[in-house]
């Protein structure tokens, strides 16, 4: 009677310990997915709305304007993950060179906008797909931890069933004998 009840015992606790384990190991895989989005692209977005309001800085504020504006390209520039982003912001920076040179070149700040737009379109491109990613595991980690939780349950309804029965059964049979 003590292996039986030790050993449906034993299996729920595995049962638990199983969930625990399974919802562990997708809740770490979601952050880890969350936290990409946010350090490949998050910053980049951040960057790039920075160079932008750099750009419509008026003449006067030309140093401060050229200034952030080189900040937040070294950043980007240390911040490429994305395919098609290298050249992207290489370009960015040969234009933001020719336009150290001569600030009030408006068609040179155009074309330097979309560089930056281009830039953004990749990475909310990019966000996307990661976020589609961070939604799949979400489900299946919402189907994984159904289907154990659902199967702990049933066991341990099973238990909650039938081991009083069993117990009452085995000290029966024990105290005949």
């Amino acid at each position: 009677m003590k292996i039986k009840l030790n050993s449906r015992i034993g299996l729920l606790l595995l049962m638990i310990i199983s969930l625990s384990l399974v919802s562990a190991y997708y809740n770490f895989s979601i952050k880890n997915d969350t936290e990409n989005i946010l350090k490949d692209n998050y910053n980049t977005l951040e960057y790039s709305r920075n160079m932008l309001l750099s750009l419509d800085e008026n003449n006067s504020n030309k140093q401060n304007a050229i200034a952030q504006f080189e900040v937040n390209l070294t950043k980007q520039m240390g911040n490429i993950t994305e395919v098609g982003e290298d050249k992207a912001t290489y370009t960015l920076r040969s234009d933001f060179d020719s336009l150290r040179k001569n600030w009030a070149d408006e068609p040179l700040k155009s074309k330097i906008r979309q560089n930056i737009f281009h830039i953004l379109k990749l990475n909310t491109v990019a966000i996307k797909k990661k976020s589609d990613v961070v939604k799949h595991t979400a489900e299946k980690a919402n189907f994984g931890i159904a289907i154990l939780g659902t199967l702990s349950f049933l066991i341990a309804f099973n238990l909650l069933l039938n081991l009083p029965d069993s117990t009452s059964n085995s000290k029966k049979s024990y105290n005949k004998d």
